[in-house]
């Protein structure tokens, strides 16, 4: 890790936004317009994140010849609005405002559709703080982790940010791969949809938006005060 990230690319469901309720929902939906049986509770919490089409293959069971159908229902249920039953996790609205404030350029590096994940920062007044917004084709087709990664740190790039402290900020373990092949550190959230297995080998793990701050190296915390390395305020 960095001492002080120079750049940030954040993952989307589970990092900035508590996405559940809609992603879950949308999926459900498009389960049983195959005519399939609705997953266990148990197992539904693991949707949120990776990919849509290895989510209904591996956890849907949906064949593979009817992914994209899949993927279609999906769409047309989360674009009907489901995409808002959503909400910006506390204190991720006051860490991009600390990356703002430190100059620190922050592309959204997200395996959603990418034209859902502008709508979805829209929504939530999030846009302003990001210098790129990097996601998946209508399709899914370039939903891959690293490759949304490496598209991200292109434009970050041609933005003329410093690459060379870059983080990866997500919460799954496909945040993790996705890092590991540009060889960029990688923070994963304890407060998103991962398990403790995935965590176990990133770089660090952040158990709150204020504890995130220290890691990234920002010498403010979201909450307006100095924060510690284990991201508790003190000054107060």
């Amino acid at each position: 890790m960095p001492e002080t990230a120079t750049a940030v690319l954040l993952d989307l469901d589970g990092t900035v936004t508590d996405s559940a309720p809609g992603v879950i929902d949308s999926f459900v939906t498009a389960v049983r317009g195959l005519g399939l049986a609705e997953p266990p509770q148990s197992a539904l919490r693991a949707v949120v994140g990776p990919p849509l089409a290895w989510t209904l293959e591996h956890i849907g069971g949906v064949a593979p010849a009817d992914v994209e159908r899949g993927q279609d229902l999906y769409r047309a249920h989360y674009g009907g609005g489901s995409m808002f039953n959503s909400a910006v996790f506390d204190g991720m609205r006051d860490l991009l405002v600390a990356l703002r404030d430190a100059e620190v350029p922050v592309s959204l590096a997200t395996s959603k559709s990418e034209e859902f994940a502008r709508e979805i920062l829209a929504h939530f007044e999030l846009t302003e703080y990001f210098t790129a917004i990097c996601g998946a084709d209508d399709r899914g087709r370039s939903s891959d982790k690293a490759y949304v990664m490496g598209k991200a740190l292109t434009v970050l790039r041609a933005a003329g940010a410093d690459l060379s402290g870059a983080v990866m900020v997500g919460d799954r373990v496909h945040d993790l791969e996705g890092a590991r092949a540009h060889g960029v550190p990688c923070v994963l959230v304890a407060w998103g949809y991962g398990t403790d297995a995935e965590r176990a080998d990133a770089d660090a793990v952040a158990a709150d938006p204020r504890h995130l701050a220290a890691l990234l190296g920002l010498l403010e915390g979201p909450k307006g005060g100095p924060v510690t390395a284990h991201g508790a305020a003190v000054g107060h």
